[in-house]
């Protein structure tokens, strides 16, 4: 899930940045500048933390539900993903010449195929990481 991390995490920092310089460009008590920067490094990790509690939750549920492709959709995805990159870079190399052809994916699904597994991965790992995943 480092994306998502990485996206938040950079969109706290640029905000808390821009707040300390704005705080920094006044003439105010140090001690205050210090306890304010503080502050907004203390909400920013919250944030990021009720983010990540957010995309958890809506997993859980999704895992919980009846419907098939509610819980099925991230691992079709992970399949798909698979054999795009087999088909691609391992039968390909070995049948163009009967036929096979390269997949051909916009740079935008690559990201989002990436993406979903990884927070995916990110998750799971977690949760097994501290004794909540399936066993």
């Amino acid at each position: 899930m480092s994306w998502l991390e990485d996206l938040t995490r950079g969109g706290v920092e640029g905000f808390g940045s821009a707040v300390a310089k704005a705080v920094g460009a006044f003439k105010a008590d140090p001690t205050k500048v210090i306890e304010l920067e503080a502050e907004i490094i203390k909400a920013a990790q919250n944030f990021e933390s009720q983010v990540i509690a957010s995309v958890n939750a809506t997993m859980q549920a999704e895992a919980k539900s009846e419907h098939w492709a509610q819980w099925a959709w991230r691992p079709l995805v992970g399949f798909t993903f698979c054999a795009t990159i087999i088909n691609n870079y391992v039968l390909y190399a070995y049948l163009a010449k009967f036929g096979v052809t390269q997949i051909v994916i916009p740079e935008t699904v690559w990201a989002a195929f990436l993406a979903i597994l990884g927070v995916a991965a990110y998750v799971r790992g977690r949760d097994k990481g501290n004794g909540n995943g399936n066993k």
